[in-house]
């Protein structure tokens, strides 16, 4: 059987995903050769940035604005589909996106921070320019984002092709493009998908089905640990049937023995009898579930497979996710809630021997020429991370590598010195909070009295410390979140970054299972089949916390003012990410403190007048004129923020169908007589009068003085243009004789 496992848009587009590697080292160990593994989500990324296609999608981009353009009056669904394209991000040039892609894979221009930063900028003004086409998701570092207008944790919408179709109208460019011909996929008659993420859910699941519609005779198996999870959080396990609507078969937790014996079938798949694999009888109307998880042997697996198109991602230097580890050793946290075991917090630990670690690095530097590594595991063991050190220092391995840690007192000088010249560059801590009573509560098993002192360690051997901690754990009081604060300030000198996010109760940890020892009353989201994540309220206190999971996923990617301003992932300045590795590797660790991406603003006070008049004015926005009344889409969009806000209080999920209902009660934008100037900026906007707009359209073709772009005007005017500079320059909307912000490429919102 010809089988490929595929990794799915939409995803880090900087490092390779480890998962399809490892299903094919052990398919091949175990004698099935005709195995392939690829990367749609890179294949993807870079077909988004083909000139041509750019070309293609912004002229899908005018067709539907020309579209809104002629319309007497726009629907509440109208009106956020036309501010998305309307205060969206510029058009660039077309060769643009490409040339910063460019650059990111050249290493020169790589650590060239300036222009690091200028050339992530124009990659992300470009994939959410792409995401106005996906409406009503969005595009954020490639995430594909649902901001309250749908729900991947209902299944009606999850699987709703219609809506599919709409969020995943570039998947469907791309698929009709490049897919449906591929002969890597007319060869497979098995296609896996991996869904790792589930930021990655629904446009994979959309992915499938497109596989299915194409060939239907293939067999499709979905993976990966959102599906996983999606399993886990099921309120009823029945339901899993109708995933069976895009794939024949579904593998829960680990897959290495289930695809072994899935590929001895020959794609007649036996109900009930492989491991970890779901199967639904459609004549029968039957799922059929496993009776138990099975975990993998880690010794007795085949190496992982790294055959991926190197040239594609997004770095200078290869690098690589591998697993010397699987589960957590210590596996107490009350927090944490991942795998599907039901009796521990995670997986259970299990080690592969350092000798075979050390081959397949080998083997992987050797024949991918991969530089950066990552240990991808929940956690690594003190001793088995010190032999492991030991190891790489003994053989003649080159590698930079990183990992997450616990805050071990263990961690000696002598100890992060050898891991720092056995080449670890930065290491990453689940500190969690700097109280101990909440750490004792967590089960932490740590100790704040020695936490600082093991960051200490780490950072004089020259390795970047890397903190993750989060606030309102339960119980917790705001002189403890200060204590957490007071740590991280106390400690500056030996962390290089991190973030603080929001703490997310998720469906079965402890603390959902013991809710009466941590003093909250459990409140389960309503119009949720996956319920992911929990609300509680104190029982003391009487305090709901609520908190959606794209909220709490993304808050642990926020600095809480407490670490350097960078980019987040899978940047550089992100948290585990390869980027951070290979400027933590060339310029030290304390790279991010020294070039935080925050400056102090400038006062105008403190220029004179003669100053602003010699200096250009720089356009931060762009200029836009519209023939609807923007305050009032504006208006409604904060309507909108208001019932979803609602919705979160009283624990119901936002779905699809629930949020089509709504908008019909939000009045429609009628056409305006005369349009109205404005001036754009990050989604943002801000009417301006016309006479000030005509003189920064002048600015914005020619980087005049703003003395030469008045001079045609009486004093009168001139001043009450000066006072509107002003306010816009306080306002953060124009810049007086600062750097030009990157090209935009055409205005197409004037046109509105």
């Amino acid at each position: 059987m010809n089988i490929t496992f595929i990794h799915p848009p939409l995803d880090d587009p900087t490092i390779p995903y480890h998962s399809t590697a490892y299903l094919r080292g052990n398919l091949l160990k175990n004698g099935f050769t005709n195995v392939r593994t690829r990367d749609l989500n890179v294949e993807f990324v870079n077909y988004c940035l083909e000139e041509d296609v750019i070309k293609s999608f912004y002229q899908d981009i005018e067709h539907k604005i020309n579209e809104y353009g002629r319309k007497r009056s726009l629907t509440f669904t109208e009106q956020e589909d036309f501010y998305s394209l309307w205060a969206g991000p510029g058009m660039l040039e077309p060769s643009a996106p490409r040339q910063a892609a460019a650059a990111l894979r050249s290493r020169e221009r790589f650590t060239e921070y300036e222009s690091y930063v200028a050339n992530v900028k124009c990659l992300r003004q470009h994939f959410k320019l792409l995401g106005t086409l996906c409406h009503p998701a969005e595009i954020s570092d490639f995430k594909i984002k649902s901001r309250g207008r749908y729900s991947i944790y209902s299944l009606n919408d999850l699987l709703n092709a219609e809506l599919c179709h709409k969020i995943c109208y570039p998947i469907d460019r791309y698929f009709s493009d490049r897919c449906a011909n591929d002969q890597d996929l007319v060869w497979s008659d098995c296609i896996g998908i991996s869904i790792v993420y589930d930021h990655q859910l629904l446009p994979a699941l959309h992915l499938t089905r497109l596989i299915k519609e194409q060939w239907p005779e293939k067999l499709v198996l979905l993976g990966g640990t959102s599906i996983s999870q999606c399993f886990k959080y099921l309120k009823d396990k029945t339901l899993m049937k109708r995933f069976f609507s895009v794939c024949d078969g579904i593998v829960v937790g680990e897959g290495e023995t289930a695809t072994c014996e899935i590929a001895a079938t020959r794609g007649d798949l036996p109900h009930g009898r492989i491991p970890n694999l779901i199967t639904y009888d459609r004549k029968l109307d039957t799922l059929h579930l496993p009776q138990a998880i099975h975990y993998e042997k880690l010794p007795s697996l085949g190496a992982p497979a790294y055959e991926y198109p190197w040239d594609l991602y997004l770095s200078p230097e290869r690098g690589i996710n591998y697993s010397p580890t699987r589960g957590c050793y210590w596996n107490r946290c009350t927090f944490c809630d991942y795998g599907l075991n039901t009796d521990k917090p995670t997986s259970p630990w299990r080690e592969r021997p350092i000798d075979m670690v050390i081959e397949d690095l080998k083997n992987i530097s050797n024949q991918q020429k991969v530089k950066y590594v990552y240990f991808a595991v929940d956690v690594m063991a003190p001793g088995y991370l010190e032999r492991l050190s030991d190891a790489i220092g003994d053989s003649d391995l080159e590698i930079w590598w990183g990992a997450e840690l616990r805050m071990e007192k263990i961690f000696s000088k002598d100890r992060c010195k050898k891991m720092a010249n056995s080449g670890c560059v930065a290491v990453s801590f689940g500190m969690e909070s700097g109280n101990q009573r909440v750490l004792d509560l967590i089960d932490k098993g740590t100790k704040v009295a020695y936490m600082g002192e093991t960051m200490k360690n780490f950072a004089e051997a020259g390795i970047a410390v890397q903190l993750m901690a989060f606030s309102h754990f339960p119980t917790e009081t705001e002189a403890e979140r200060k204590q957490t604060v007071g740590f991280v300030e106390l400690h500056k000198d030996s962390w290089s970054g991190g973030g603080i996010g929001k703490f997310v109760l998720t469906g079965t940890a402890l603390v959902a299972k013991n809710p009466q020892k941590f003093g909250v009353n459990l409140i389960e989201p309503q119009k949720a089949d996956i319920v992911r994540v929990l609300g509680y309220e104190m029982t003391e206190e009487g305090k709901r916390q609520m908190l959606s999971a794209e909220e709490g996923d993304d808050s642990f990617d926020e600095s809480g003012g407490l670490f350097p301003s960078a980019l987040g992932r899978p940047w550089a300045g992100g948290t585990d990410t390869i980027h951070s590795m290979i400027y933590y590797e060339t310029y030290g660790r304390n790279f991010f403190k020294d070039h935080s991406l925050k400056k102090p603003a400038q006062n105008s006070s403190q220029r004179d007048k003669d100053e602003i008049l010699a200096s250009p004015v720089l356009l931060r926005g762009r200029l836009a004129q519209a023939d609807f009344d923007i305050s009032k889409i504006v208006e409604g969009r904060g309507q909108l923020l208001d019932y979803l806000k609602k919705l979160n209080q009283a624990a119901i999920e936002s779905t699809w169908q629930d949020f089509a209902k709504w908008q019909q009660s939000i009045p429609e934008v009628i056409r305006q007589e005369k349009r109205s100037c404005w001036i754009i900026q990050d989604n943002k906007c801000l009417r301006i009068p016309e006479l000030v707009y005509a003189v920064l359209q002048q600015a914005a073709d020619a980087a005049l003085p703003v003395q030469a772009l008045l001079s045609e005007f009486s004093s009168s005017v001139q001043e009450r243009l000066m006072e509107h500079l002003v306010w816009l320059y306080h306002k953060g909307y124009i810049l007086f004789g600062e750097a030009r912000e990157h090209h935009i490429y055409a205005p197409h919102a004037v046109a509105c």
